[in-house]
């Protein structure tokens, strides 16, 4: 009896390391498909994260080709606005250049027109001093013929 009862000990302790194994093995397997459950959600969560992330990227880049777009227009616009202003400063100074001309071609036709005048009433002035001269000198002969006269006509009287 004792033999049976090892038996029905040892059938009853299989039994229970039966059972224990059937628990073990469900328990692994519910720590298996939760393991596999929580690497899912991780894959899903990465992906999301991931789609997140190039969605930002994607629009930080668009925003930035944007934004590059509107600075190379406005350098665009800076370099016309310079360059109209350097071809107006040109436009000007050209300008100014030949009214500088005009202003100096009418100055020397003036200035020489004076210097024309002055040369003109010197020698008109010579000419009048060369006459007066003339004329004096020519009274002069004139006072004393008559005064030679006169003096010869009281004299042989």
């Amino acid at each position: 009896m004792e033999e049976i009862e090892a038996i029905a000990d040892a059938g009853d302790t299989l039994q229970d390391a039966q059972r224990d194994i059937r628990q073990l093995k469900e328990t692994i397997a519910a720590l298996r498909d939760e393991l596999e459950a929580q690497a899912h959600e991780k894959e899903r969560a990465v992906q999301e994260a991931t789609a997140t992330a190039d969605h930002e990227i994607h629009q930080l880049r668009q925003t930035a080709s944007v934004l590059r777009e509107e600075l190379e227009a406005l350098q665009f616009e800076k370099e016309k606005m310079v360059q109209e202003a350097v071809s107006m400063g040109l436009d000007e100074i050209g300008q100014l250049k030949k009214t500088i001309s005009a202003l100096r071609e009418e100055l020397e036709t003036q200035t020489f027109g004076h210097q024309q005048k002055v040369q003109d009433m010197s020698l008109t002035s010579r000419n009048e001093i060369v006459q007066l001269q003339q004329t004096i000198v020519s009274l002069r002969r004139e006072l004393e013929g008559r005064s030679t006269t006169a003096t010869e006509g009281r004299n042989g009287q």
